[in-house]
């Protein structure tokens, strides 16, 4: 078995083609590999972007529980056979199918990519004028808190984004618990997929920083400061790691968007 699952692999494990015994080879596969679980993920959501960025055009009644596979093989049964008269157009109709489908996944691969960090003139971080007293007087899990609706709307407005249910956070870039306020400029969509520095990861960094500095181990104007800086960087610094630990794979703090 090789070290890693292929994507054309998964995307069969994700429409239920691959036999029983392969399926379950697979699934244990996924469960105990870091990489193959967050590009899992990656396909899974990026799947669920596409059909609804490319309804419009494709299908405006295309089913959402339907796979890549299913749907491939319903729109062959509805293309007419090919006779050689009508032969000439129906290849050139595939080749435009399969690009459009090779670059919508482009798209979702280099948006997801670009979320992994605010864009900084949209999201530079904004604080409230707390001491590190009054941030850790309040209650840790204060910090779950969801973010209004009309403002989270301005925030995907802003980057220029129509979401789809529980594929982004709306997050705080400076979370409440280290003193981050409600606010526009301190926000941003995090996507739940896209790559292994996602919105569950940050989270962990969230309570480790809150910990370190009701500890009095790190001063909270710096833990301010550098995760809305570069918060990678931060979560590197303070985990000692350069890629994201396996135990925060699943790691979920804040409700995702609804």
């Amino acid at each position: 078995m090789p070290h890693h699952i292929s994507d054309s692999e998964l995307l069969l494990w994700l429409d239920g083609e691959l036999t029983a015994g392969r399926a379950a080879v697979v699934g244990k596969h996924v469960q105990n590999c870091y990489p193959c679980l967050a590009r899992h993920c990656e396909l899974q959501d990026g799947l669920a972007h596409y059909i609804q960025a490319r309804s419009a055009l494709l299908d405006r009644q295309v089913p959402p529980v339907e796979g890549p596979a299913a749907q491939f093989a319903r729109r062959l049964q509805a293309l007419p056979r090919v006779t050689p008269a009508s032969a000439s157009w129906t290849l050139p109709a595939m080749a435009l199918a399969a690009a459009m489908a090779l670059a919508g996944f482009w798209w979702i691969a280099n948006n997801a990519e670009r979320l992994m960090k605010p864009d900084a003139q949209l999201t530079p971080g904004k604080t409230l004028a707390l001491s590190r007293e009054q941030v850790c007087a309040v209650p840790a899990d204060d910090d779950q808190r969801m973010v209004p609706a009309t403002l989270a709307g301005q925030v995907f407005t802003n980057y220029g984004i129509r979401p789809t249910p529980r594929s982004y956070e709306v997050d705080y870039l400076i979370a409440p618990a280290l003193g981050g306020a409600t606010d526009v400029r301190n926000l941003w969509p995090q996507p739940y997929a896209g790559g292994v520095w996602n919105a569950r990861v940050k989270d962990a960094l969230e309570n480790q920083l809150r910990q370190l500095v009701c500890e009095g181990a790190v001063d909270l104007p710096t833990a301010q400061h550098e995760i809305a800086t570069d918060w990678i960087a931060t979560y590197r610094k303070y985990f000692q790691t350069d890629q994201p630990l396996a135990a925060h794979a699943h790691y979920l703090k804040d409700r995702p968007w609804e």
